[in-house]
């Protein structure tokens, strides 16, 4: 699903926009406003009534017919009757893009527009907003109503707003999973790269684990940059194929990834194993992550590494094995006797773990 941003405020109603002063509304019956009928005689303004408070119920009826005369409705045409201090005013609007969009002749900006009327001041618009949205799937919602309805979701006032919201969202994701899923397919590898950020963005774990046996480097390398970021436990798995993975540069990728995720049980053996591996720059990765790793799994391996024939690689089992000097008395000896090392930097670095 293509998601785009209108850059507009057109959509959002009152209510939602903070430098808007205006009070909540008094309570009115929404469906009456379009029930086929005509409407009943207004009722007597309340004494004391004046400019600026209640708006007198024939004023708001006009205005409720002003609308309901508007063919093939734009937002811009509707945008002043969404600030309307009458709720029946607001709701009438969402009845007439509604009305349009199971015609046929919406305009795009109308998904939008009903995902900010689910922040509506009053719960008889809010309901409106998110009984359409419910029966109108096939609304198209830009960033726009993305971010509303991700508020909504979070925030919104009351319970069906906020399980709608949620609802709708789903949906979203899903759809858009399954368009980059597919994108995992495409010949071109920078397409592969472009689904995998989709799918980290969107939290979809096991499309993203499921990219792990790629043919290109860079689109496992950005799997394993992207099991990172979603750390969850379904992407373990995955991430303990990728240190295993024939290609240094991803092997480096997936123990960065282990380090971010503090080296999770199922992982550490494959990182120590990396320890040893041919390439000192997966050896150095490899010691560094051991670095956010227990102790017990980690200092041994580590000891070792202050005998690496590779000085980077020493350079880095000292800066992982700082952390434990103050109370590990095995790596206060290891350390000791590497003040020693044939490397001056080594030693230098030594001293300061040991201070």
């Amino acid at each position: 699903m293509t998601i785009i941003s209108h850059g507009t405020d057109a959509a959002r109603p009152r209510g939602t926009d903070p430098a808007d002063p205006r009070p909540a509304d008094s309570g009115f019956d929404a469906g009456s406003i379009f029930a086929g009928s005509e409407p009943a005689a207004p009722e007597p303004a309340p004494a004391g009534a004046h400019d600026g408070s209640l708006a007198p119920a024939a004023d708001v009826l006009a205005r409720v017919g002003e609308l309901d005369r508007i063919e093939d409705p734009r937002v811009e045409d509707v945008q002043e009757y969404l600030r309307d201090t009458a709720p029946e005013v607001r709701a009438a609007v969402l009845k007439v893009l509604t009305r349009a969009a199971r015609e046929g002749s919406a305009p795009r900006d109308t998904g939008d527009t009903l995902a900010w009327a689910l922040a509506d001041d009053h719960e008889d618009v809010r309901r409106l907003a998110a009984d359409a949205l419910r029966t109108l799937p096939e609304l198209y919602l830009g960033d726009e109503g993305v971010e509303a309805l991700q508020l909504a979701a979070a925030r919104g006032r009351d319970a069906f707003v906020r399980a709608t919201a949620a609802d709708l969202l789903e949906i979203l994701t899903r759809g858009a999973a399954e368009l980059y899923a597919q994108g995992l397919q495409e010949d071109e590898p920078q397409v592969r790269i472009q689904a995998v950020l989709g799918l980290v963005a969107l939290r979809a774990v096991t499309e993203v684990a499921e990219a792990a046996d790629d043919p290109s480097r860079e689109v496992r390398v950005a799997v394993a940059e992207g099991l990172g970021r979603l750390a969850r436990p379904a992407g373990l798995s995955a991430l303990e194929h990728l240190l295993t993975d024939h290609d240094p540069v991803v092997r480096m990728a997936a123990l960065d990834t282990a380090a971010e995720l503090g080296v999770p049980a199922p992982l550490e053996g494959r990182v120590v194993t990396a320890t040893a591996h041919a390439s000192w720059q997966v050896r150095r990765r490899a010691v560094l992550a051991l670095g956010a790793a227990h102790p017990d799994v980690a200092v041994r391996p580590l000891v070792n590494a202050l005998r690496d024939r590779t000085v980077d690689v020493r350079r880095a089992a000292v800066q992982a094995l700082e952390r434990w000097a103050a109370d590990r008395p095995e790596v206060v000896t290891a350390l000791t006797e590497a003040l020693t090392d044939p490397d001056p930097g080594v030693r230098t670095q030594v001293r300061w773990a040991l201070a």
